[in-house]
């Protein structure tokens, strides 16, 4: 679903706002971002290896663009990953279906154990921000861990400020 780039896209930008300043938030919005352009070009090269056409269309930008904080935006980013996998399950039984084992073996080997890996991961953060709620302190000790332990050096905006 490439809506749901777009929605990361957008929170990695609400947190970056100067009235919002979370940039671990940012951050590893910012690299869950790269991370499913990555996902969508292997998908688009995989149908043009297989011979298919590609139809791109209009896509409308995320009705929710004030997450308010944290533990919304990270509400939002599960339920999208969940969807996203569900969609990618339904897509292998088309292919299981039609006896495409070699795309059913692109979709569970490619995709479908990193999408358990990362609702595993938000849920996980998720269970955390659930215990601080929106206390200033422990947004600001969970934004700091989420930077220092969960975002790859490359997309750590307070490094790229530093250069």
């Amino acid at each position: 679903k490439i809506e749901y780039q777009l929605v990361i896209f957008a929170q990695a930008g609400y947190f970056g706002r100067v009235d919002v300043a979370l940039p671990g938030c940012e951050s590893f919005f910012l690299q869950m971002h790269h991370e499913e352009h990555g996902h969508a070009l292997r998908f688009l090269n995989y149908i043009k290896m297989r011979g298919g056409l590609v139809n791109l269309c209009s896509l409308n930008p995320p009705k929710n663009q004030d997450w308010r904080c944290p533990l919304n935006a990270f509400k939002a980013a599960l339920q999208l990953e969940i969807e996203v996998a569900e969609s990618m399950v339904e897509t292998n039984c088309i292919a299981e279906k039609h006896k495409d084992l070699n795309a059913s073996d692109f979709i569970v080997t490619g995709f479908l154990e990193d999408q358990m890996e990362s609702i595993n991961q938000i849920a996980r953060l998720l269970t955390v921000l659930s215990g601080i709620g929106d206390q200033a302190l422990g947004r600001f000790i969970f934004d700091k861990n989420l930077l220092d332990h969960y975002v790859l050096p490359e997309f750590n905006i307070l490094k790229k400020k530093e250069k």
